[in-house]
């Protein structure tokens, strides 16, 4: 038998990503391993917020608000490269909150925990600023705050690349088929999976692990996955939590304004969504519905309804003065949000909080205890980090007492040697830089199709010309 990893995390999403960074950090042997491409779920497909959760504070999740706002600070600090402030306006127009609670929500949401780059919030009289003159009704009272946006695949991409130079070994498209106890290890077999692609050959999945693994500790940080990989290997309890799973769609339309600003919009029936400039398009979301697929399809297996296109539509027939139809719609995602599941039937008043469940189906006794599994249920991607860092101080450190310490919240995340974040448009690039860029992310940030850099990689499934996707995938095919 092969040396045993002190970690398999099973799940290659945020969370799994910077649970990898922060153990192989410290010292632990690590292996991840995602059936399909790191950030293939909904760490690609999320509203791409760094944000405490304004609305979260009608719900009373001060705990949470807080943490996320603290974790705002820290973001910008060590991924500057893909972390930005983004100023928001909320029109008040119609509002099911009256202004005062809203303008209390935003004091709470200044104080609550101490900023140090982001400005507090501001009373606007919308007729007197740009922000107003995209509205159909500008002549109202308005509020301003800032929160911070995020290219979240990258942020998983850049973690994963700072797991690896720490000794992380990393796997995409390599599904678990089995997981089992062996003594005092936990037995891993592994299938390797083709790319959803026709390009690809069995010859393109390069490094292959072998067939069988063993770990002292697993993680499995398969998002909204988790429950059903504990059901299909036979672990679940009856304790056991369960997840709500909600889906969640954007859309991308022609541009509504100039400006690199975004807008918070209340709507009559008490939902939120919010509206962001995107490249040369603008980008709106999210609806909030319960998803009622199989988990193990996704992501194939989610796809925006017509409702939630038409809905979102609407909703910005609202406020805006240029119109949008659904015909209007330049592309759309979607995303299923794995919450842990409580007491409150309506989808959009469960917590975005995290819950670590420790499976056992016997007693922990020294000296040998049975080997761990944490299972994360729920999360967002703002919390990720001290999430991870969770993980490791309280579930991980007692059965790995030599780790070294916390070091996260200090440590800048790698940057890519391409100009990604700095917006320069992919119409601009030449031919050769095109190439290069394609040979990197194949050889260095483990790309095994086209699809891989178009969509996840880069945000250029979208925002490059037809001429230019078809480049890169004939580019990524001939090399």
């Amino acid at each position: 038998m092969l040396e045993p990893y002190d970690l398999c995390i099973i799940g290659g999403g945020i969370n799994g990503a910077g649970i990898a960074r922060d153990a192989a950090g410290r010292g632990l042997r690590v292996i991840l391993l995602e059936q399909n491409d790191f950030a293939s779920g909904t760490s690609s497909a999320s509203s791409k917020m760094i944000h405490g959760g304004l609305r979260y504070l009608e719900f009373y999740e001060f705990g949470l608000v807080r943490k996320s706002l603290a974790e705002r600070e820290v973001l910008l600090k060590i991924a500057p490269q893909i972390v930005r402030i983004l100023k928001f306006c909320i029109p008040h127009v119609n509002a099911p909150r009256p202004a005062w609670m809203v303008r209390l929500g935003l004091f709470l949401y200044d104080h609550l925990a101490k900023r140090r780059s982001i400005p507090g919030s501001a009373i606007l009289n919308l007729a007197q600023t740009p922000l107003g003159a995209p509205l159909k009704n500008p002549d109202i009272q308005g509020m301003m705050y800032h929160d911070c946006w995020v290219d979240d695949a990258r942020l998983v991409i850049l973690n994963l690349l700072d797991a690896e130079r720490k000794g992380a070994i990393l796997r995409n498209y390599c599904k678990v088929v089995s997981l089992a106890r062996a003594d005092d290890l936990w037995r891993i077999t592994v299938k390797p999976q083709m790319p959803p692609a026709p390009e690809i050959t069995p010859e393109a999945l390069s490094q292959p692990i072998p067939e069988m693994i063993h770990a002292r500790a697993v993680v499995n940080a398969t998002g909204p996955s988790v429950q059903s990989l504990l059901e299909d290997f036979k672990l679940l309890t009856p304790t056991t939590p369960r997840l709500t799973l909600v889906q969640g769609s954007h859309i991308i339309v022609p541009k509504l304004y100039d400006g690199d600003h975004a807008y918070f919009l209340q709507l009559p029936d008490r939902r939120v969504i919010f509206v962001f400039p995107y490249g040369p398009y603008t980008l709106c979301g999210t609806t909030e519905k319960p998803f009622d697929g199989d988990p193990r399809l996704m992501p194939q297996g989610v796809q925006a309804s017509e409702e939630e296109r038409a809905y979102l539509c609407t909703a910005l027939n609202q406020f805006f003065k240029r119109q949008t139809s659904p015909q209007d719609i330049i592309a759309d995602y979607c995303g299923v949000r794995p919450l842990f599941q409580d007491a409150h039937q309506d989808v959009s008043k469960i917590s975005r909080d995290y819950h670590l469940e420790i499976y056992s189906n016997e007693p922990h006794t020294a000296p040998n205890p049975p080997p761990l599994l944490l299972s994360i249920f729920g999360g967002k991607i703002t919390t990720y980090r001290v999430l991870a860092e969770e993980v490791m101080e309280k579930i991980l450190k007692p059965q790995f007492p030599h780790i070294g310490p916390s070091w996260t919240a200090q440590a800048p995340l790698p940057v890519c040697p391409y100009p990604l974040e700095k917006n320069k448009n992919i119409d601009e690039f030449s031919d050769q830089e095109i190439r290069d860029m394609v040979t990197y992310f194949r050889t260095q940030e483990w790309a095994k199709c086209a699809d891989d850099i178009l969509t996840r990689r880069t945000k250029w499934g979208i925002l490059a010309s037809q001429s230019v996707r078809e480049t890169i995938s004939r580019m990524f095919n001939a090399s």
